[in-house]
């Protein structure tokens, strides 16, 4: 291979130099057309589809302009017999495929989250016992935020055959406790003591603040009868020792959990205190 020959009429091999410049400026403007036809498409279609369909359908006009480009730039100008490497290419394409299942698996479960749309951008959701809003959705991956901040980049195929649980969209969360009172106190006035607490807590359904319940009833169906989701407290066991209450009630933000159960927990215990009804 050779910058000139004798004649000066080739640049690299049996490549021009005039051939050469035009290669790398078909390169080039591949790159540059396939921005701008990814920005414009996103543009146009922006109120027509979902995020992550307008990002597969962006992903996919990319794609398309990159081949479209090499294969001219290749073929067409430094005659490079594309046929022939592609039939080389053949020899390892077992190998190829089954490097590539992962990738199949997790593209195809993105189109599965793109048609079923289980979950969007901002929900909170759990997948394997993690918690997290979801910050962005590809047909490879999701990424999450997890409650301590931290960015997870998590493959699709997790959330076709593992545990989800969107907090978004669906039922109220219920919080179930129990409590251990001793058994020479006063238990019915320890069971008034917590709904107390729980009726002055604006977290805690149905006793919430107009405003919020405004912003909740976009993301939950509220029940025609609030009365369903009101605290219930209850007798769960007895000993000589002591008693134990039950404590149900519902909240329906996850990222509020256990800031919840800790004021509850402050409040409780100030409160047994001044009423002297000790723990069990």
């Amino acid at each position: 291979m050779s910058i000139l020959d004798s004649n000066g009429g080739n640049f690299i091999g049996e490549v021009s130099l005039q051939n050469f410049l035009l290669f790398i400026f078909v390169i080039l403007l591949t790159f540059i057309a396939s921005n701008i036809v990814s920005r414009l498409l996103q543009k146009a279609l922006r109120q027509k589809f979902s995020p992550i369909v307008l990002k597969s359908l962006s992903k996919i006009s990319t794609y398309t302009i990159y081949f479209l480009g090499f294969y001219f730039a290749f073929q067409k100008i430094l005659d490079f017999n594309i046929t022939a490497f592609l039939a080389a290419l053949g020899i390892l394409g077992i190998t190829l495929l089954l490097t590539m299942l992962p990738i199949l698996q997790n593209f195809f479960a993105g189109l599965v989250i793109s048609v079923e749309r289980p979950f969007k951008e901002e929900d909170i959701v759990e997948i394997d016992g993690i918690i997290g809003i979801v910050k962005d959705i590809t047909l490879i991956k999701t990424v999450i935020r997890s409650l301590e901040g931290k960015l997870l980049i998590v493959p699709n195929m997790r959330f076709v055959t593992g545990n989800v649980a969107n907090y978004s969209k669906g039922e109220f969360i219920k919080i179930d406790l129990r409590i251990n009172v001793k058994n020479d106190s006063n238990y019915k006035k320890a069971i008034d003591l917590i709904n107390k607490i729980l009726h002055e807590n604006p977290n805690v359904l149905p006793n919430v603040p107009k405003r919020e319940l405004s912003v909740i009833e976009k993301f939950f169906v509220m029940p025609k009868n609030p009365k369903v989701l009101e605290p219930l407290i209850f007798v769960k066991n007895a000993d000589k020792d002591k008693i134990t209450l039950q404590v149900w009630f519902w909240i329906w933000d996850i990222l509020k959990n256990e800031k919840i159960v800790s004021d509850f927990y402050e409040k409780l215990m100030l409160e047994f205190k001044n009423n002297k009804i000790y723990f069990g």
